[in-house]
């Protein structure tokens, strides 16, 4: 009876561990500058998207000291966010922008 507690445990922790994963992809980013600075200095970059007829709809999440910061949303097109997801739904002067506020005094 004990035994069958544990490997109850164990499953139960497997599986939460493998549903955990499945819902996060890592992409790296060969932009450069802005990007891979800002990958560099965040705590978790994220990105929001939406797939639809025309394209897609994205938005990027950047968390850094327990900060938010939230760029707009943009429409992409599905060849472009397949090809480049961080730059396509993050246009290089908002990277700038949210790259500025992490060297911000209150991030």
């Amino acid at each position: 009876m004990k035994y069958l507690a544990v490997i109850a445990i164990f499953v139960t922790s497997a599986l939460m561990g493998t549903i955990a994963q499945a819902n996060a992809d890592k992409v790296y980013s060969a932009q450069g500058y802005p990007y891979k600075l800002l990958i560099n200095r965040a705590d978790e970059v994220k990105i929001f998207y939406r797939e639809h007829k025309t394209g897609i709809s994205c938005h990027v999440e950047v968390s850094r000291n327990r900060e938010k910061m939230t760029s707009v949303k943009v429409e992409v097109t599905a060849e472009q966010f397949e090809q480049l997801p961080l730059a396509s739904c993050l246009p290089r002067k908002a990277a700038k922008t949210l790259l500025a506020n992490t060297f911000s005094q209150y991030l």
